[in-house]
């Protein structure tokens, strides 16, 4: 597939703090940005299908998420993506 080549504007210091993480995780700036769009996506598209999550819950974390605050802390080796996929909620 070819890529997209694009152009965005980013806050300097939150640019500045994605390349330092994707040192620390030895990857690419490319690789970091694409893994958090792709996550994005299929989190949409898995709400969208009802994952069996409240609407309630979703509205919740996504206060807490705007407000700054860490909607959820995932602690297994799996993804958020691999969890909602892989179990009944």
């Amino acid at each position: 597939m070819k890529e997209k080549v694009t152009s965005i504007r980013v806050d300097p210091e939150l640019w500045k703090k994605a390349k330092i993480l994707s040192v620390k995780r030895g990857t690419t700036l490319k690789s970091l940005v694409e893994e958090l769009l792709r996550l994005e996506v299929e989190a949409d598209e898995l709400a969208s299908e009802g994952a069996g999550v409240s609407e309630e819950l979703l509205r919740a974390l996504e206060e807490r998420r705007k407000a700054g605050l860490v909607p959820f802390t995932i602690r297994s080796g799996k993804s958020a993506v691999e969890l909602l996929t892989s179990s009944p909620l």
